[in-house]
């Protein structure tokens, strides 16, 4: 475990490491603004609408003409030799989306200049209101209509938002094709210059196409450029409406009341509300009269009276009966949701009524009752959504089936006139739906908005609700945090004479994801590589040691690749790290110089096999077998089994003796001293006998003994015999032949000494 976290910290200080050039380049260059601001004012700037108008223009034109040529008489015969209709056909889809993008990033060019103009506008209004013409107190209406105008205002503002995130999605696509298309370019324009004279044409045809490519990409960059722009003026916008908002609002609730003159008011609009809707009953009234009539009509076609009639005529009478009685249904239906309306109007009322008494009350009970009315109305707008949530989703059930049959049916049917007429009672039906759905969730917030503004310590709904809401609170904040930016770069491709931005926000949620991923692809790739190692030291292959050491190194390499993988899981591409220089470089250089040099010494030493596992090495006085060749360090263990840890460097730069360097063999010495009387050719062919019969002493190169010295007390003679390492301990087999040695002396009568 311990000798994989280094490799573990490697990867993630490659992870974390890589992304902070990225973090450091995408840093604002005003440390007074915001991130976000700062990425929008760069990339805002260069925004010059007369420059790509002029652009767009252009392309438009071309693509025009490039379709007028592909339309004139004659053209399919001028065609190169090789080139297909599907070719044709290719080019041709390709002028086609130009011609309709170009004019579509044209008129978002004045929708930029527009939402600038409304951003301008917000904050002139934002800047320069000082307070209400209209002197306190003000009605609780005028702050309704400020609240629901801050909620459509908060609406747009998500819209504009989500818009913005799809556009970015979309440029960091547009991104990826524009590389694609570039290199389909080049690669063309390199078939062009190899071509023969008779495919030179075909491939030129083809050149075009691609280019055409290429225009589309910048046309459709163009336009979600613009996209983005007039996106991020209208947040602008709308920010500058929520905070002029969210101050009206605070100086009226400071001197709101709720008079008889409000309500007043109130029942005089209801009341022509009611009007207009009875209007409309009476308008209906008629109509269902003209379509029971239908109906009648139809049913009495339907029913031949004991005639033979053709079974297709008979058919379609049905089927116009079946209408007839869905267009009564349909008149039936919107009388049913205009009475609806008109209920709706008697419960906005009592509901007002009740908001009345709420701010009329003085005491805990009265509040208390006050409140208790106005749940009342407010179940009953629940269970009115409900209703109409069913109602809804069936009718549209109703529409899609019959828009997917008129796919089916031509004009020249004799039910194509029925079946409009159907779609048309379903369309109305489910657009009554949609006008009272509509305004019973208007009353229903308005409701619910009125009882938590009187009642902000009290929960509506016990125990299980708060919960609920609290549970739903805490996971919206992770989510938040999870989409959090924490920083963002871009990425520039130039296609066409066309640059194309894309930027690329990395969020904690695209940390942890890469982290995450890092992290399993190192467990599993760890598991791989032991039992892979395992194998291979149980078949033999190699040798524990080895195995561990090629283990090591290729786990630092699955490190390496596994950053470069999650910094793709982050869509964070490599071309990033060209930024990666200045003092960021120098630091670092300087702070891992060592570190890298042991690194770059350890694969040198790999490459080089110089010095491998399981050599017998001296290093700086330090004698001992290679257990592990490291990253940082290798691991010398001496006869002592004192494990010395080595720099990689040290290998390379220092004297190194390898007795294993060609070959496995060591030779040993083994002095013997005899009295002086003892025969010396008798004792070396002693010698000699004794190393040949000793089973670990190699037989080539034969071992061999020299009269080496004589003194006045001794003869001294000195064995040479060799022994494979690392098989054997010397020190082992030079015991051995001293025990040997010391029996035949004695058996000679020699007096002999061995050293």
């Amino acid at each position: 475990m311990n000798a994989r976290l280094p490799i573990i910290r490697i990867g993630l200080t490659c992870l974390i490491g890589g992304c902070l050039p990225v973090f450091l380049t995408a840093a604002p260059e005003d440390p007074g603004k915001p991130a976000a601001e700062a990425a929008s004012a760069s990339e805002s700037a260069p925004h010059k609408p007369d420059g790509e108008k002029a652009k767009l223009e252009q392309s438009l034109q071309e693509a025009r003409e490039g379709l007028a040529a592909l339309d004139a008489p004659g053209a399919a015969d001028a065609l190169p030799a090789g080139i297909a209709p599907a070719d044709v056909d290719e080019r041709r889809r390709t002028l086609d989306q130009i011609t309709l993008i170009a004019g579509r990033a044209l008129k978002g060019l004045s929708a930029v200049e527009d939402a600038a103009k409304a951003l301008d506008t917000a904050r002139q209004r934002d800047a320069g209101w000082s307070g209400f013409k209209k002197p306190p107190p003000y009605s609780l209406l005028m702050i309704d209509d400020l609240v629901n105008e801050r909620e459509a205002v908060k609406s747009n503002l998500e819209s504009a938002e989500a818009s913005l995130a799809n556009y970015e999605r979309m440029q960091e696509t547009i991104l990826r094709e524009a590389k694609t298309a570039e290199d389909a370019v080049n690669r063309t324009l390199t078939a062009v210059q190899g071509a023969s004279p008779e495919s030179a044409p075909a491939e030129k045809w083809r050149l075009e196409t691609a280019r055409a490519n290429t225009r589309l990409l910048a046309v459709r960059a163009s336009q979600l450029k613009s996209m983005v722009a007039s996106q991020r003026d209208r947040i602008a916008a709308a920010n500058a409406d929520l905070k002029l908002l969210e101050r009206q609002i605070s100086v009226a609730k400071a001197n709101a009341s709720f008079t008889d003159d409000d309500l007043a008011q109130l029942a005089k609009v209801s009341s022509e509300r009611k009007q207009a809707i009875r209007k409309e009953l009476d308008a209906l009234a008629k109509r269902l009269k003209t379509a029971i009539a239908n109906r009648d009509q139809a049913k009495a076609a339907a029913d031949p009276g004991g005639e033979t009639v053709e079974e297709s005529v008979q058919e379609l009478a049905k089927y116009r009966l079946e209408v007839a009685e869905g267009g009564v249904e349909t008149v039936q239906s919107l009388i049913e949701g205009l009475e609806g309306l008109l209920q709706l109007e008697d419960v906005g009322m009592k509901a007002y009524q009740d908001r009345r008494a709420l701010t009329d009350a003085r005491g805990l009970q009265d509040k208390v009752k006050a409140l208790d009315a106005l749940g009342v109305p407010r179940e009953h707008l629940w269970a009115w959504v409900n209703v109409l949530d069913d109602e809804m989703a069936e009718t549209t059930a109703n529409l899609t089936k019959l828009e997917a049959r008129a796919t089916t049916i031509t004009s020249a049917d004799p039910r194509f006139r029925l079946l409009a007429e159907q779609r048309a009672n379903t369309a109305e039906r489910l657009a009554m739906l949609q006008r009272l759905s509509q305004a019973v969730e208007t009353q229903r917030r308005l409701v619910k908005r009125w009882i938590l503004e009187h009642s902000p310590d009290e929960k509506p709904g016990g125990f299980w609700n708060t919960t609920a809401s609290l549970a739903s609170a805490g996971w919206k904040g992770i989510g938040k945090l999870w989409n959090l930016e924490v920083m963002a770069f871009k990425n520039e491709v130039m296609v066409d004479g066309e640059t194309i931005t894309g930027r690329f926000p990395v969020t904690i949620g695209m940390l942890a994801k890469a982290i995450l991923f890092f992290l399993i692809g190192y467990w599993l790739a760890a598991w791989v590589a032991r039992r892979i190692q395992n194998s291979l030291v149980a078949r033999g292959r190699l040798a524990e040691p080895q195995a561990r050491t090629l283990r090591n190194w290729a786990m630092i390499v699955v490190a390496l690749a596994l950053a470069i993988g999650s910094l793709a899981v982050m869509r964070i591409p490599l071309t990033m790290f060209a930024f990666l220089g200045g003092a960021l470089a120098i630091g670092l250089g300087i702070g891992t110089q060592t570190l890298i040099k042991n690194f770059i010494s350890g694969i040198i030493v790999l490459a080089e096999r110089k010095v491998r596992v399981g050599d017998v090495v001296e290093v700086e006085g330090v004698t001992g077998t290679i257990t592990e060749i490291n990253i940082r360090s290798s691991i010398l263990r001496s006869s002592d089994d004192v494990e010395t840890l080595i720099p990689n460097s040290s290998l390379l730069d220092s004297r190194v003796g390898n007795r294993m360097l060609s070959n496995k063999r060591m030779r040993q010495s083994l002095k013997v001293t005899a009295s002086p009387g003892a025969p010396p050719s008798g004792i070396m062919d002693m010698l000699t006998e004794s190393a040949t019969r000793h089973g670990l002493v190699l037989k080539q190169p034969a071992p061999f003994a020299i009269f080496e010295d004589f003194t006045g007390t001794s003869l001294v003679f000195t064995l040479y015999f060799w022994v494979d390492l690392p098989s054997c301990q010397p020190m082992v087999v030079t015991s051995d032949l001293r025990l040997m040695i010391e029996k035949r002396l004695a058996e000679m009568n020699c007096g002999p000494k061995a050293e």
